[in-house]
Order: C-alpha cells, then sequence, then structure tokens
C-alpha cells in the first residue's frame, strides 16, 4: 500500500523538489486537475479512491521529518479526514504544509489553516469562473451538500427547502448536470463534490447562490 501511496502522487513533495502544479501563478483550472488526480474514468497509474490514514501516518511523517519538520499523529488523521484520504489532495495539502513550515518547527492547527488558504487562495481565479457557471439551482445544490453531513438525502423535503430547490426534479437536474461535468460524484446512494478544495471554498467563501 506504501508503494501505491508513492505511485499515486502526482510529483514528490518535501525536499526532493517543489511540485510544478502549485505555483503562485496560474492554478491549473479545476476540470483539468480533477481529470488528473485519479485518472478519472481512464486507465492510469493512479488508485481510484481513497487510502486508508493507517497507510498515509508513516509515509507524511517520514517525508516531513526527512526535512526536520515535525507532524503529530493526530494533525496527520485530521488531514485525510479533511481530503477524504484521497491521494491527489492530500498530497497537495502536505505540499502547502511543507511550503509553509520552517525547519525545525512542528506543524499546528494553525499551520494547516493557512495552508488551506494559500490553496484556495491558488484556487480563487478558477473556483470563481467555475461558480459563475453554474445555474442558480446547481448553486444552491452545491452549497446544500457542501454544508451537510456526508450522505445527505438530496431528494428529501427538508433539503429542498433549506437551499430553496423548491421540487425533487429541480435537484435532479442539478444532479444530473453536476454529475456530467464531474463536479460531483455517487456516494453510497447519496453524492459528493469531487474536488475537497472546490468544497473547502464554498464553505470559507459562501458564494452567492
Amino acid at each position: 500500500m506504501r508503494r501505491e501511496i508513492r505511485r499515486s502522487l502526482l510529483g514528490p513533495w518535501g525536499p526532493d523538489r517543489p511540485d510544478p502544479s502549485l505555483t503562485r501563478c496560474c492554478p491549473p483550472p479545476p476540470e483539468l486537475r480533477r481529470a488528473a488526480s485519479a485518472g478519472y474514468r481512464a486507465g492510469s497509474h493512479y488508485p481510484l479512491g481513497a487510502i486508508d490514514v493507517k497507510d498515509w501516518l508513516p509515509f507524511i511523517r517520514r517525508r516531513f521529518r526527512t526535512s526536520d519538520k515535525d507532524i503529530s499523529t493526530d494533525l496527520i488523521r485530521q488531514i485525510c479526514r479533511m481530503t477524504g484520504g484521497h491521494p491527489f489532495y492530500t498530497q497537495h495539502l502536505c505540499h502547502a504544509l511543507w511550503e509553509l513550515t520552517e525547519l525545525g518547527k512542528r506543524i499546528t492547527e494553525g499551520s494547516i489553516a493557512s495552508a488551506i488558504e494559500l490553496l484556495l487562495d491558488r484556487e480563487n481565479y478558477a473556483y470563481t469562473a467555475l461558480w459563475e457557471s453554474f445555474t442558480g439551482n446547481q448553486r444552491r445544490f452545491l452549497i446544500g451538500l457542501a454544508s451537510e453531513p456526508q450522505r445527505v438525502k438530496v431528494y428529501s423535503a427538508s433539503f429542498l427547502q433549506r437551499y430553496r430547490l423548491r421540487s425533487p426534479s429541480n435537484s435532479q437536474r442539478a444532479v444530473e448536470a453536476l454529475l456530467d461535468r464531474d463536479v460531483i460524484d455517487r456516494d453510497d446512494g447519496s453524492f459528493l463534490i469531487t474536488d475537497r478544495f472546490f468544497k473547502m471554498w464554498i464553505t470559507a467563501t459562501g458564494p452567492r447562490s
């Protein structure tokens, strides 16, 4: 499994070299990043789905300690909860943490918050353009999906009323369009926002619906 983690990374983070996809200028659009992240619906070297936190723990800890930067088990678990253990998003968040942490320093919860802020700032232009391409119902659906607990019932009366979708058919049309664009994916009878950082951006910025 650790070999699978190494194969899943799109570029080494840590002391080897920086990840070119995380430069401060011209961040890749979300559609391109998603296509690269897990070999979307095509054969590739990257495993589909999440990697268990127990396999991430020694890998992440070793990469930071090799650079004389320390991170606790609890914070690694927190990172994996935020990224869902997805290889692409876990790597990107760890890379930002590595980039922001000085030699000999210990990573804190504040470090993680700063890394997320950095990532969302880099993606803000692309995410804003993507958001503006959605219809009102699609935006309201995404706000609901980002705000509610995992596997929320998106056709329930409470969800429709809370996010002003008005009818199950409106929610269904939003689902079909967002699935077609790979913005969401199916998740055990419900749906999830494919790009973990886009979900964070929605909850952090509160974009208009």
